[in-house]
């Protein structure tokens, strides 16, 4: 990045965002999912008073010093408050990009987003692969002191499988991952002693799957099985863990030094770590910020060496000022919510004329302005098939085109209505009186459902309220089933379909549309055990056939997000792929 131009051009700049209105943009999606773009934050959030090289002297509660020992000083966006930082009940893309910086799992993703040995030094697997030994370093250390034992994996994951924690990714051990009696305990008919989750001594974990599945290591890197040191949990209390920078206690890379609500998050190099030697970054300001443009100003005065360009404007902008332009897939899809506890959304016609309803390509063209593509099936692009060639495109060409067109179909769509409107017994008036959408309180998130609102409007004559909010309150809906229809979004946990497919099975944690279909449940099940690829893929496509039926969701886009590095200071890049949003632990300095 040429700061010199940069600094020359910011006095110009700041008079262009004192235009804009301070909203917040989140556009993370979820690996459990992002809102709308996931958009959703506190409007407190674009508090950036902290100082990015200011330094805390504080003890954190394990007795470590907070106080940063080098200058190689990262300053980053978070582009919303994290809902939680508890690998327990974190769902958020941003909380698990966090917790690569903060936990080591078994096996980490490295830089070419392959799974590889990690907090275990050695893993042997079994000739029928449902059981892995993991031999631990026994160099792993807690930010308390603690060595790091095999009895922190089973811990965490007990926790997880605790049905008083409400883990939204318990099914992750019993369903996606398979653990034998995982989903037995989860449910009270078994005890942990009978869980394939075995401490054979403190540095040998034995784990047993129910069924072999390829891309376990994979999983295994997904941040709900970070470990958890139980003694720490246990002295800070569940209700208080993870939610203070006193009430943290790591293995990874990084210590969490600073946690100022709505404003900042503070990581510092963790000196003990087994890799530490190799680490340049020494501090990482994660500063929250939702509004893009304030964002980009911030990046543009040097407060922010990342950014994201999340429109075509701000693209622009950084084009005019000779700022490097990159861009990656991050494999997130977003969509709209349905709530099929509803009085009128129960109705799958009516469901089908909202879908139809509104131009995608259009909406992506006029509120997002950026590579954003319309979604013409569920499973993003990125995500491989049994051939290991793009699931979507596949699909496609098994279906003799695209499953949903990118445009809508508005005659379909008012032939759908009339039909609802017959089998509900009421009047596009009762629908307008009933019918809303909840969206993050960012520009792009109050535009993106304004955009909706006023296609329904045109197109079918409905009148739908949009509702704007941050996201935990957007979320807590959700869960609770507080809403008529809201935006949100899933990022990709693994490279298989199943990671995008298993969404909508009834019992599924992430499921909170009350969508539920015995031959939606059964495909995924069959899926789950059945060995033959091509099968395999085959159920698949008949899943991605009933989501475009039944609709628990209406697709919108397929996000492809573009950013910006202050090249000046980082010489590496930054880590930015469809399983790793950002992943800084490996930056280079100039």
């Amino acid at each position: 990045m040429k700061r010199s131009k940069i600094l020359a051009l910011l006095l110009a700049v700041l008079l262009v965002v004192g235009t804009f209105a301070a909203c917040g943009e989140s556009g993370n999606s979820s690996s459990a999912a992002s809102t709308a773009s996931k958009a959703d934050a506190s409007s407190a959030a674009n508090d950036t008073s902290t100082p990015a090289e200011e330094e805390s002297s504080e003890p954190a509660a394990d007795g470590t010093s907070t106080s940063s020992t080098g200058d190689h000083v990262l300053n980053m966006n978070a582009t919303m408050e994290p809902t939680s930082l508890n690998t327990i009940t974190s769902t958020y893309s941003i909380e698990f990009s966090m917790h690569k910086h903060l936990f080591e799992n078994l096996y980490m993703l490295d830089d070419n987003d392959e799974p590889q040995p990690a907090a275990a030094e050695t893993v042997d697997i079994s000739e029928d692969q449902k059981v892995y030994t993991f031999h631990l370093r026994d160099d792993g250390k807690w930010t308390n002191g603690e060595p790091v034992t095999a009895k922190d994996f089973e811990f965490a994951w007990q926790q997880v499988l605790n049905p008083d924690n409400a883990a939204d990714y318990a099914y992750f051990l019993y369903d996606t991952l398979g653990i034998v009696n995982a989903k037995e305990f989860y449910e009270g008919s078994a005890s942990w002693e009978d869980v394939g989750v075995k401490v054979i001594d403190d540095l040998t974990l034995e784990v047993t799957l129910k069924n072999p599945i390829p891309y376990a290591p994979f999983l295994f890197t997904f941040g709900t099985l970070a470990p958890i040191n139980e003694k720490f949990y246990t002295e800070v209390g569940a209700d208080m863990y993870a939610t203070e920078a006193e009430n943290f206690c790591t293995n990874g890379a990084f210590k969490l030094t600073e946690w100022k609500h709505d404003s900042q998050i503070v990581m510092e190099k963790n000196a003990d770590f087994h890799r530490a030697s190799e680490i340049e970054v020494d501090k990482i300001n994660w500063k929250i910020i939702t509004d893009p443009q304030a964002a980009f100003t911030e990046f543009m005065s040097g407060g922010l060496d990342v950014v994201n360009l999340s429109t075509g404007e701000l693209i622009t902008q950084a084009e005019n000022q000779d700022i490097e332009v990159l861009s990656y897939a991050d494999g997130s899809a977003f969509y709209i919510y349905f709530n099929h506890s509803h009085e009128y959304l129960k109705n799958a016609n009516l469901r089908k004329a909202l879908a139809l309803g509104f131009d995608k390509e259009g909406m992506v063209n006029s509120v997002y302005q950026n590579g954003n593509k319309p979604m013409t099936s569920f499973t993003c692009p990125e995500v491989k098939g049994s051939d290991g060639k793009s699931f979507a495109e596949s699909l496609n060409t098994w279906n003799g085109g695209e499953l949903t067109p990118k445009n809508g179909d508005v005659e379909a769509a008012k032939g759908y209505l009339e039909t609802a409107l017959q089998e509900l017994g009421c009047t596009v008036e009762d629908l307008s009186a009933s019918l809303s959408i909840d969206c993050g309180d960012s520009s792009n998130a109050i535009n993106e459902a304004a955009f909706y609102q006023e296609q329904w409007r045109q197109n079918l004559g409905i009148e739908v309220t949009v509702n704007s909010m941050q996201t935990k309150q957007g979320s807590e809906n959700r869960k609770n089933g507080n809403y008529v229809m809201s935006l949100t979004g899933w990022g990709p946990d693994y490279n298989d379909p199943m990671t995008f497919l298993d969404l909508w099975v009834s019992t599924g944690g992430n499921n909170q549309t009350f969508y539920a279909s015995e031959a939606y449940d059964k495909l995924i099940a069959d899926a789950a055990v059945e060995t033959d690829l091509e099968k395999r893929q085959e159920m698949f496509y008949e899943v991605e056939k009933l989501i475009v039926e039944d609709l628990p969701v209406a697709p919108s886009y397929w996000r492809f997000p573009s950013y910006a590095v202050n090249n000046d200071k980082i010489a590496s890049g930054v880590h930015r792929s469809t399983f790793q949003d950002i992943n800084v632990v490996n930056v280079k300095f100039n």
